[in-house]
């Protein structure tokens, strides 16, 4: 009951924030839920400028990392969304709000054990790439080397369990109350999403995979994977 309870509050306060920005329309053509249609209804409703894609990016934006991934997900399914609505969802990949710097420092400091100025000669504030998990900053390492900094998000694995459960109770009433859909398989589908989300908000896994695929590519002269910095990589920091 208090997990219904929870996801039931969650899901009106992602209805109003849809309204705000004139974004229902997708939501309010499905039935998912029992009474999703009779809720919608109630939602009061404000006409915003800009095209539909536009406004469920910035609803998206609003809703947090696991809705954005979600819609970067949809970006590139053009043949479902139309390519107007996928292009407007693009932007969501890597044209995000940053997060303060000091919050970078912050992380940075927290997960590697050093005060930055000890990492890094210089840290440039301004990151040069903002996306749902993480940002990314320019830096020189105390031993001059220029490195790209990739931090995650504040709180990001929290939002992420929060609003995962959600998708994942959605999925169960969707294949209890349609069992026609049941062979899309929606339960195991969230449950993947989780797992990649899971692995790809520990930077360990991509630093190893970048560092594998600079191994394999070694000989060729045409591929270069830039070389980790082990000494300052960790699960929130690359």
């Amino acid at each position: 009951m208090i997990r219904t309870a929870r996801n039931v509050v969650r899901l009106t306060s992602i209805c109003w924030t849809l309204a705000r920005y004139d974004a229902l329309q997708p939501l309010s053509e499905l039935q998912l839920v029992p009474g999703l249609r009779l809720l919608l209804r109630l939602v009061p409703r404000r006409r915003t400028g800009g095209r539909l894609g536009e406004r469920i990016a910035n609803a998206l934006e609003e809703l947090g990392p696991a809705f954005i991934k979600f819609g970067q997900s949809l970006s590139t399914r053009s043949d479902l969304i139309g390519e107007t609505v996928a292009e407007d969802l693009g932007r969501l990949r890597d044209r995000l709000p940053p997060f303060p710097p000091e919050k970078a420092r912050a992380t940075i400091e927290a997960e590697l054990g050093k005060p930055v100025a000890a990492l890094f000669a210089a840290f440039e504030d301004t990151p040069i790439a903002a996306a749902s998990i993480a940002q990314v900053h320019f830096a020189t390492t105390t031993e001059g080397e220029q490195v790209a900094v990739k931090v995650l998000r504040p709180d990001v694995e929290a939002a992420f369990t929060r609003d995962i459960d959600l998708f994942l109770w959605i999925a169960e009433i969707v294949e209890r109350v349609h069992p026609a859909w049941r062979r899309l398989k929606p339960v195991e589908t969230v449950k993947i999403f989780a797992a990649t989300v899971r692995d790809e908000m520990d930077l360990r896994f991509e630093a190893a995979a970048a560092s594998e695929l600079a191994e394999n590519f070694a000989d060729d002269p045409d591929f270069r994977v830039p070389t980790i910095d082990w000494r300052r990589t960790g699960r929130r920091v690359l």
